[in-house]
């Protein structure tokens, strides 16, 4: 009897620590989050080909010569950090508004001028980094139980997109001629605007243990952009090897994918 005695608080004890948390994510908690986040543009940024006649200097009565004018800009990715903060406003649906800062963006800046039977003068190269700064407001739900310790949730919402310059920036590049000739000097400028689009996200938080009010916290954003970027620099057309102007003002593909990892706290009122 005594020993069928212990085993009930035994058995008591041992299911009471099998029990999932009770992280309670319900109305009225606000969580702050903070870590890394990487930004990957999905593809170049512009890809542009405009196309002019220039004089055919051994037909001067015949049909122009057509010129074709390639421009292209690629921006690489990097790792920064961010800080967002969620207010359920009642169990399973919450507003979230975040700011991931500055994420140094190397842009390589490529341009072609060419002619069928005259070659062509092009450069390539980079013209810098420019910080990327982007504020994004969601509206979350999350589906499972405000009683489970793991919340994940999907999101869909507004973004403003800034890229960060205090000046415009000098285009520095080497052009290579047709026949090999090399010319490199400051020939040209550029500048970058901002944008506002629409975002979506996925994640997940997770919460360290039993009633714990810190969590990890895991997401993946979709920010859709369009920011302007006004480009002018002079080059040389290859039929007579006089200088060009070359001036492109549109919006960019800016379109990216933000990874989120960090480390956030659960205040409950």
């Amino acid at each position: 009897m005594r020993t069928k005695s212990l085993l009930l608080p035994l058995a008591i004890a041992a299911a009471s620590t099998a029990t999932p948390a009770l992280a309670d994510f319900k109305g009225g908690d606000f969580i702050v989050r903070v870590g890394a986040a990487y930004m990957d543009l999905t593809d170049d940024a512009l890809s542009r080909v405009d196309v002019f006649g220039v004089e055919d200097p051994v037909d001067p009565d015949g049909p122009d010569i057509p010129v074709s004018v390639a421009t292209y800009l690629d921006l690489d990715d990097d790792t920064t950090w961010f800080i967002n903060g969620t207010f359920f406003v009642v169990d399973h649906w919450a507003v979230q508004l975040g700011y991931m800062d500055g994420a140094d963006l190397d842009t390589n800046l490529g341009t072609s001028i060419s002619a069928p039977d005259y070659g062509a003068w092009s450069a390539a190269g980079s013209i810098g980094s420019f910080d990327t700064n982007v504020s994004t407001f969601f509206v979350n739900w999350y589906p499972v139980c405000v009683e489970s310790w793991i919340q994940p949730y999907i999101g869909i919402g507004v973004n403003y997109t800034d890229i960060d310059q205090e000046y415009l920036r000098t285009i520095d590049l080497e052009f290579v001629g047709p026949n090999d000739e090399l010319v490199r000097e400051p020939r040209g400028l550029v500048n970058f605007g901002s944008s506002f689009s629409w975002t979506a996200q996925i994640g997940v938080d997770m919460a360290f243990g039993r009633d714990a009010n810190w969590l990890i916290n895991a997401s993946a954003m979709y920010i859709d952009a369009d920011p302007r970027v006004e480009i002018g620099f002079e080059a040389f057309e290859p039929v007579s090897g006089e200088g060009v102007s070359v001036r492109v003002n549109e919006d960019m593909e800016y379109d990216s994918w933000i990874f989120n990892l960090g480390v956030g706290y659960k205040f409950s009122f």
